[in-house]
Formats: C-alpha cells, sequence, structure tokens
C-alpha cells in the first residue's frame, strides 16, 4: 500500500518545524537563533525534509499512472546542492537558461532527465541542450528552424517538445499566467500543423517526442489544470495522426500554489497529482493516443514551504497616525515577491515563539530605498529591536529573484536536515560587489595632470 506522506504545500511552515524549550523556532533540528548567531543575518534556511516530503506526495499521487515523472522547475530556486538532492530523489529538471542548464552539467545532472525552456534561447543554449543531450521545448517557429540548423551541425539528433498555448488562464496573478491567448510562450493552437509539418521536413536531425503546456503560478484550484490536459490530449492525438508516429511525453506543466497565509487554500500535492493522473488516463484513453509517459512541472510547491528567511529587527517607528514601522535587516533585494506581486507572507519571532507579550500591527519594512519594500504589510507582533524575524514560505523565488539593489550583498542560504546546516550558496562580500567593476583609465588621471 502507498504511504502518503501529509502535502507540506498546506502548512504554513516547514515540515520539520517545532519549538524548543527556550521558545525558539527549531528547522531542521537547528535552532534558528544558533543559525542567526553562526551564519548572519538575513538568512535563507531551507529544510531537506520539506523537499522530500513533497517530491514522496508528488510521487504517490501519480503513481496510477503507468508512467509518470516530476520536472522540478529550476527557476524556483536552483543550486549544484539542489542538484544533487533532486538527482537523488529520480526528478527531472526544467531549465530555462545556459546559467541553469551550466549549474545541472557541473553538478552532473543526467542528461535524459534535463528539459530546456524559454521563449527566447539563445543559439548557444540550443546548441549547449543538443550537446548534452537534453530535451528542447520549442517556443515558436523560428526557433524550430534553429534547432533543425544546430543539430544538423553537430550531426546529433535533437529530440523535442512543442510548447502550445491551450487558452486557459487560472485565477492568479496576471503577471504569472502563461497559457491565456495572448501569452508570450508557446505556440498557438491554429500553428500546430504548420509546425509539425516543418518539424517532419528537418527529420531525421528533429524527433518530435511530446507536447507542452503551463497555465501559470501559484494556482489553488484544479479544474484548469484537468482542462489543460483535456486540451493536450486532442492536440497529441492530431499530432499523432499527422506524423504518424506514437507521442512519446505529454507534459501538463505545473504551477500549484502554496499556502502563504491563513487565507490560501490550495489543494494538497497528493490530491492534486492524483487528480492528474487519473485525468491524464482518461483523456489519454478517449483521444486512442495509449499512455505517453506523463510529466508535470512542480516548483514553488516542492521548495516554497521549505524556506524561511530570518532577520534582525532594527528601529520600530511609531507615527503620529498610528501607524508603526518594524525595520528588519533585509527586504526587496533578498525578496522581491511582495513589491512585484503584492505577494503576502507570514511572520514570526524566532528567538520568543511562546511569548505572551501582546501582539500589535504593524508593518515588516525592508531597509532599501524604495517605499513599496514591506515583506509584511499587517502584522501582528510583539516585536521589538533585536529581535529575530522570520518569514514562513520564503523557498521558491526569492533567491532566484534576489538583486543586489543599494549595493548590498545577497545572504548566505544553509539547507538544515537532523540536526546539521550546511551552506549551499555563500553570503555576498563587499569586496563580491565590486569585484566585476571597470574603471576608465582616463578617469584615473588627475585633473592637473
Amino acid at each position: 500500500m502507498q504511504i502518503q506522506v501529509k502535502s507540506p504545500n498546506i502548512s504554513l511552515r516547514p515540515s520539520s518545524a517545532t519549538v524548543n524549550q527556550q521558545g525558539h523556532l527549531v528547522i531542521g533540528g537547528c535552532d534558528c537563533t544558533e543559525l542567526a548567531a553562526k551564519f548572519g543575518t538575513p538568512l535563507w534556511v531551507m529544510d531537506e525534509q520539506t523537499i522530500r516530503d513533497a517530491v514522496n506526495c508528488y510521487k504517490a499521487g501519480l503513481s496510477s499512472y503507468p508512467d509518470s515523472m516530476i520536472l522540478y522547475g529550476g527557476k524556483a530556486f536552483l543550486t549544484l546542492a539542489i542538484c544533487h538532492l533532486l538527482d537523488s530523489l529520480g526528478v527531472g529538471l526544467d531549465v530555462v537558461s545556459e546559467g541553469e542548464l551550466y549549474t545541472a552539467e557541473v553538478a552532473g545532472f543526467p542528461p535524459d532527465r534535463l528539459y530546456l525552456h524559454g521563449n527566447n534561447k539563445s543559439e548557444r543554449e540550443l546548441s549547449s541542450a543538443i550537446a548534452v543531450g537534453a530535451r528542447i521545448v520549442v517556443d515558436n517557429i523560428a526557433e524550430l528552424r534553429s534547432v533543425g540548423r544546430l543539430a544538423h551541425k553537430q550531426e546529433r539528433r535533437a529530440r523535442i517538445h512543442f510548447r502550445v498555448i491551450p487558452g486557459i488562464q487560472p485565477v492568479t496573478h496576471d503577471h504569472i499566467i502563461t497559457g491565456h491567448y495572448d501569452s508570450k510562450f508557446g505556440i498557438p493552437l491554429e500553428q500546430l500543423d504548420e509546425v509539425l509539418d516543418l518539424a517532419a521536413s528537418l527529420a531525421p536531425r528533429v524527433e518530435v517526442i511530446g507536447l507542452h503546456a503551463h497555465i501559470g503560478s501559484q494556482a489553488l484550484e484544479i479544474a484548469p489544470y484537468l482542462e489543460n490536459i483535456s486540451v493536450l490530449a486532442k492536440a497529441a492525438a492530431s499530432m499523432q495522426a499527422r506524423l504518424g508516429n506514437r507521442v512519446q511525453e505529454i507534459d501538463v506543466g505545473g504551477g500549484l500554489g502554496i499556502k502563504y497565509s491563513e487565507n490560501d487554500h490550495p489543494l494538497a500535492i497528493y490530491d492534486w497529482a492524483k487528480a492528474v493522473a487519473e485525468h491524464a488516463a482518461a483523456s489519454f484513453h478517449e483521444a486512442g493516443i495509449g499512455t505517453p509517459r506523463l510529466l508535470v512541472e512542480p516548483g514553488r510547491s516542492i521548495v516554497g514551504t521549505a524556506g524561511i528567511t530570518l532577520y534582525r529587527a532594527g528601529h520600530l517607528k511609531e507615527l503620529p497616525s498610528g501607524m508603526r514601522y518594524l525595520a528588519v535587516d533585509g527586504g526587496m533585494a533578498d525578496n522581491p515577491r511582495p513589491i512585484t506581486y503584492q505577494a503576502k507572507y507570514t511572520a514570526c519571532i524566532a528567538n520568543r515563539m511562546n511569548s505572551s507579550d501582546t501582539e500589535k500591527r504593524l508593518s515588516l519594512a525592508g531597509r532599501y530605498c524604495e517605499s513599496g519594500d514591506i515583506i509584511v504589510k499587517e502584522a501582528n507582533l510583539a516585536a521589538s529591536a533585536g529581535d529575530l524575524v522570520a518569514i514562513f514560505g520564503t523557498g521558491a523565488y526569492n533567491y532566484s529573484m534576489a538583486s543586489n539593489y543599494n549595493r548590498s550583498p545577497r545572504p548566505a542560504c544553509v539547507l538544515v536536515a537532523n540536526g546539521a546546516a550546511d551552506i549551499i550558496v555563500e553570503r555576498e562580500s563587499n569586496e563580491d560587489l565590486i569585484r566585476k567593476d571597470r574603471v576608465p583609465e582616463r578617469l584615473l588621471r588627475r585633473p592637473n595632470e
């Protein structure tokens, strides 16, 4: 009987989160106050157990389908250590840039589990993918021509998917919807026959093995995903009839949301995966395409809940209007999602989890020179200067989207498990900030010279 692990995406806290006798938040067996003292703040903390639990939930939910594979969406959070962890779990990897592909290559990630995405891949990226044997998810006709030419030049075969636009719009932020008719990603279904004919002319250097569609991110309902599967099944049947070859793989995308606040109610990973597997089996059978390999591309739901960010509280400011700001030593440079997507987060005082002090409403303000640099607009915390503030749900798109705004070094990241904390990304230094700077000789001359 398949063991079902509790889905971590429906919890605010990582799987291993506890509170010790000192009232300190503990993640992966590590006291967060000790982590902050040893590694400094701001600090990204990733819980290995939560990542493992999420993967196991996906595997359990997909187990009813004859052949399936998880492709982790690397854009959510990708480092060498994460590549090694994913490889050990038998997970595939979706990469979208030369840098992500290079990270996977250096980590020794198996190329037959690598898929290159992107709406404007460079020739260097396409050449690298063909050379290592990664699958390429082709976004447009011009790219297909480039793939054919580069595969011929290398005398290698490029195995490709076509990304199609399914015309489905889930309920989420406008900036992270990707499957609607006007999307910048993918090929309109009306143009699929045209690209299939072109692909046929490029054989045998180009082999079409599948279809892909992704409808968006941080979606909390199942219906749009099932509709996407139905659309892909019909498109695959048309593709199979036109090419005369069996469709080997269908990638239904990812985008399942996580719980960032008490107002979020995502579908549990296991339930989502089970529904996807069952609907895929029924839809593919009805379309007469057999049982191609079913691919899903979760990112946020695997690493989002696994991550927390630790900040040191600074000044508490109370304005005559009654507005209260508690400033912390990080902000939009290490977490741009609130100012970009109006994302909401949940905070706690990591060094006083059991405090009986009266909570007061305040805004957690970042330290950067933007009025919009607010991490949590309305937080009920009995916090003061010197406290250690933890923000939950920061494992996805925080490290990935971080910047050096205001010339600030990016934080360190540690992976915690069974009481051990290992640095997987070193903290940047001021020296790192100027390492690539160059000064023209003429600016080094003194005015009287």
